[in-house]
């Protein structure tokens, strides 16, 4: 899945390791891979393939740092209540006469 264009020609490429250590603070490759392939609340960490190798910039981080701190989106899973979840689940096992 390509993101956003990496311009090859003046940033510095990083590889998903190399990116790790390009945060404030550091974050695990898996986490780094998941940025770059599906994103976190819309943002995209950029990448760009070579060779079979998959490759940011620090400049992408720069930009994906700037644009996660800069999404007012609020977090989209809401909160449940206990009580309702319990009445909900009661129902259901009503309807099935358990």
């Amino acid at each position: 899945m390509a993101n956003s264009p990496i311009n090859t020609d003046v940033e510095q490429l990083l590889t998903a390791k190399q990116a790790c250590e390009a945060f404030p603070t550091p974050v695990s490759m898996p986490t780094v891979w998941r940025w770059m392939l599906k994103g976190t609340r819309g943002v995209v960490l950029e990448s760009i393939r070579i060779g079979g190798r998959r490759y940011t910039s620090v400049e992408a981080c720069s930009r994906f740092i700037e644009a996660s701190a800069n999404d007012a989106s609020p977090n989209t899973r809401k909160k449940h209540n206990r009580s309702d979840s319990l009445r909900r689940a009661k129902a259901v096992l009503d309807q099935f006469g358990v």
